[in-house]
């Protein structure tokens, strides 16, 4: 206790007891045993009462000792199990949690991996991916000070990701690779290039990357398969030295539609892994290219943009053109995107009017609002000359087309003019402004529709910003592009409102989970979720037809379908007591990438353990990792100090002997009539 609090606490007393004795005991004659008592309940209660005031507390001296974390990443994925080290792996993790002395130096915590990073409950090996890169990844935002050691129990494989020699990890990493590192004779394809879309009777180029490891010269051919069919064969001779060959063709599709192909290369003699010798591929086969107008009066980076983001899409081509020196027809376009039009876009509205063609305007800080105005009536806008950012809410409720939010919130604002967008028409909002930290329900993003005449209107410029925003979140262009192409979509086509869309995609691989969404829209074009979606599934040759209800979940309907053989499957899907359905074909094909995997690779792994000034360890290997975590100085634990005050007395207990003391007294001098 400190000394200033103790000689309050003797003043208090000596201060009480003058109190108590001044009021019953001083100058009073006939004092008695019920004066002295009085007296005492006065004492007491002034005494407990200055206590409370001055609230003496002691100090107390904390040492908590803190252990170093150390983060054990186990790799859950198939590949695993494949190559027999299922039991290795899991001995590997019960020695390090029953190791005393392990767990008296370190905290551990353990995760699982494969396409994503949770806390290891079980190891079951039934990830489908792996993604060796995610656990630096996520271990540097969870644990961000001091050193944080990570034991990596892998083979080394990695499917999905960015290659880990690339992590940047402050702390030491012990790489711990599982699976026989040794190198088999081996012949596979490493990579495939192929457009997905192509055009009917148009050549596609297709690229092919042939790997060979090995030390014996040998001559192996391609063939790559269309419906059972030989399409192209090509003969490769390979050795120690010559190990890789290119095949480069042409592929000629004469069917529209999703159409199937594979590519194999002849296998070696005993060759262990033949799962890596084939390739799967779709191609959609189209009929049309769809030709769109970029027409400006400025020179701007969206512009840009806009073409790079259209003609990711190889079905679609883009033309940039200055609106005072356009010449050409713009009937020859599915779309014509107005970029911030002025008085100079007079002609071409009048004529996009005339002939009912599809739109879309951006606007931004040097559009002609006044003349925009004047040249149509499905949208008016008062702005002022004052600017405003406006950033992107998700409409999660938004039915015309199946969109999804690929991080709008994270997107940095548009630029445009003060104002408020008021329609004249029904439309649909994609996208809400948030005016700084204020959500509101106006339209940023939005479509519409007049007789068979599509447009829309993005109020805002540097949309060029968000494109790059979501590839630094994603490290692709594509969740940003495919957004995109799902607007152009709807505004190239020139039939009417599809009330049932469907999402499916062409290839599936055995025991993936195989998802298939669709929206379907009431006659007033909203999303209708009072309807009932079935999903037929057939296949002839298998002799096999399954009917599945979608349940409807966040404005979608969604289906999950259960296992199923591979093969190549016909779906319909339609709605109970409508004529509305769609159509298409899909394939699930024989392939499981994790076991393309023979060996442990342990090459990328090593690096890592280099570059963090960790150790890499092999099979047999377990006490000399575990030997070496113990011994290892750089991992200590910290004392540390920390001085608490603890109140002396609880103020309570105080307030509670304070109104018994007064009660008392009170009682006693009512009793005995000195009141």
């Amino acid at each position: 206790m400190e000394t200033e609090k103790l000689l309050l606490i003797i003043l208090a007393l000596f201060v009480a007891l003058y109190i108590a004795i001044f009021q019953y005991l001083w100058k009073n004659k006939e004092r008695s045993q019920l004066d002295y008592w009085l007296s005492f309940f006065r004492f007491t209660t002034i005494f407990l009462l200055l206590l409370l005031l001055i609230n003496p507390s002691i100090k107390k001296n904390n040492v908590e000792t803190i252990k170093p974390n150390l983060l054990v990443a186990v790799d859950n994925s198939k590949s695993i199990k494949f190559n027999s080290q299922n039991d290795a792996v899991k001995g590997l993790v019960d020695k390090l949690k029953r190791d005393s002395e392990l767990n008296n130096k370190y905290n551990l915590s353990f995760f699982g991996f494969g396409a994503n990073l949770y806390p290891l409950d079980s190891i079951n090996f039934k990830e489908s991916q792996t993604n060796l890169s995610l656990p630096f990844q996520e271990f540097s935002k969870l644990y961000k000070s001091d050193l944080n050691p990570v034991i990596l129990i892998t083979d080394g494989n990695q499917t999905v990701g960015n290659s880990v020699e690339f992590v940047n990890y402050k702390s030491p990493v012990f790489p711990f690779i599982v699976g026989d590192t040794t190198v088999f004779e081996d012949v596979y394809i490493s990579q495939l290039n192929v457009n997905p879309f192509t055009f009917i009777n148009n050549q596609l180029p297709v690229e092919l990357f042939i790997n060979y490891t090995g030390n014996k010269p040998i001559t192996k051919n391609l063939s790559v398969y269309h419906k059972g069919t030989k399409v192209y064969s090509e003969q490769f001779q390979f050795s120690k030295a010559q190990n890789v060959r290119t095949a480069s063709f042409y592929l000629t599709a004469t069917t529209k539609g999703t159409q199937f192909y594979s590519a194999t290369i002849e296998q070696l003699e005993n060759e262990q892994n033949i799962h890596n010798n084939t390739k799967n591929f779709s191609i959609n086969v189209i009929e049309e290219k769809s030709d769109i107008l970029i027409l400006t009066s400025i020179v701007h980076p969206d512009l840009g943009m806009l073409k790079k983001s259209i003609e990711s899409n190889q079905q679609r081509k883009a033309t940039i053109s200055d609106v005072a020196d356009f010449k050409g027809k713009i009937d020859n376009y599915k779309l014509v995107i107005l970029y911030q039009p002025t008085g100079l876009f007079k002609n071409i509205f009048t004529e996009i009017n005339q002939k009912k063609l599809n739109y879309f305007v951006i606007s931004g800080r040097s559009t002609d609002w006044n003349f925009l105005n004047s040249m149509q009536t499905s949208f008016s806008n008062k702005v002022s000359a004052e600017q405003e950012n406006y950033s992107p809410i998700f409409n999660s409720n938004f039915a015309t087309f199946l969109s999804s939010d690929i991080g709008f919130s994270n997107f940095p604002p548009l630029e445009d003019r003060f104002g408020e967008i008021k329609f004249l028409v029904p439309f649909q909002s994609i996208l809400f402004q948030k005016i700084g930290n204020i959500e509101t329900e106006k339209p940023l993003l939005a479509t519409f529709e007049i007789d068979n005449q599509k447009a829309a209107i993005l109020s805002g410029e540097d949309i060029w910003r968000w494109r790059m925003s979501s590839y630094t979140e994603n490290k692709t262009f594509e969740r940003f592009d495919g957004f995109f192409a799902g607007l152009i979509h709807y505004l190239v086509s020139t039939d009417s409102k599809n009330r049932l869309n469907v999402t499916v995609n062409p290839i599936y691989y055995a025991n993936e989970i195989i998802q298939i969404s669709a929206s379907y829209l009431d006659e007033n074009f909203n999303f209708d979720n009072r309807s009932k979606l079935w999903l037929t599934v057939s296949n002839e040759e298998a002799n096999f037809n399954k009917k599945i209800p979608f349940s409807a979940l966040n404005n979608r309907f969604h289906v999950e379908l259960p296992t199923i053989p591979f093969g190549e499957y016909n779906y319909t899907v339609s709605v109970e007591n409508k004529d509305n359905s769609v159509s298409g074909s899909f394939k699930i094909l024989p392939f499981e990438i994790e076991a393309q995997f023979t060996n442990a690779n342990d090459e990328h792994l090593k690096k890592i353990a280099t570059e963090t000034q960790g150790f890499t360890f092999y099979d047999n290997q377990e006490q000399h990792l575990i030997d070496y975590l113990i011994k290892d100085d750089r991992f200590k634990s910290i004392q540390k100090n920390t001085i608490s005050k603890t109140p002396l007395i609880d103020w309570k207990w105080i307030l509670g002997l304070i109104i018994l003391s007064l009660s008392i007294e009170w009682f006693t001098r009512k009793y005995f009539g000195k009141i």
